[in-house]
């Protein structure tokens, strides 16, 4: 008798799956870039460098600025060698001061009863330093420099306390005397420190002629120092 076979239709073969079925795997995760998050580091870093930046800055504005006013003792003697209105020449534009700069000899030209310097060596060396022969045979010393503003200082380069007569530009953006160590506003000569803070530097009078400066050789001539009537001291 022969043996019935059991169908297979409608059954699927077990362990096997249909060629038409998607893949059941496990979902995959991104993972992030190495260099992405080092990117953001760096821009982090470059953030932070210049947020202390300008937090420097404004700290060494505001220094400058709270000595910009000149308190009544200075304003008695700011400005007591230059006529009325007078305005000093603009000779650059407007340039901040963030390096030690040392005063720089250069010579001065006798001309027209007064000096004479070059324009282009103080807009090169940014501070200098010349003599004045007085008529009395003395020797006056002399600054000049270019302020933050642009404008030229001349002036005579003494102290007079002290009695020091070189100055530098230092790198927190102040006039700075070598013997005392008095630090002076650059744009508005007002003190900001030292035993001769209220004693600010005198500035004369000049002219433009091309490439020169010229000084008024009578207002130096006739030049005697502040008399010591303001406190001395830190």
């Amino acid at each position: 008798m022969a043996s019935k076979k059991k169908s297979s239709k409608g059954k699927k073969p077990q362990g096997t799956k249909a060629n038409n079925s998607k893949p059941q795997g496990k979902k995959t995760q991104a993972t992030p870039k190495k260099s992405s998050s080092k990117t953001v580091w760096i821009v982090a870093a470059v953030a932070l460098a210049a947020v202390v930046g300008l937090i420097a800055l404004s700290d060494r504005s505001s220094q400058n600025s709270s000595a910009s006013a000149l308190s009544p003792q200075e304003a008695k003697y700011v400005g007591r060698l230059l006529p009325a209105g007078y305005a000093a020449p603009k000779v650059a534009d407007f340039s901040a001061y963030s390096a030690a700069i040392p005063m720089s000899p250069i010579a001065a030209t006798p001309q027209g009863g007064g000096v004479s310097v070059s324009l282009q060596e103080i807009l090169a060396k940014k501070i200098v330093r010349f003599d004045y022969q007085r008529a009395d045979g003395n020797k006056l010393p002399m600054i000049a420099y270019v302020k933050p503003s642009g404008a030229l200082f001349v002036g005579v380069s003494y102290c007079p306390p002290c009695e020091g007569e070189g100055q530098r530009i230092e790198a927190d953006g102040t006039l700075t005397c070598e013997a005392c160590g008095t630090k002076r506003n650059l744009e508005t000569n007002a003190g900001i420190s030292g035993a001769c803070k209220l004693y600010p530097l005198d500035e004369v009078p000049t002219s433009i002629d091309g490439d020169k400066i010229l000084v008024d050789g009578s207002v130096l001539d006739s030049w005697t120092a502040q008399p010591l009537d303001r406190p001395i001291g830190g």
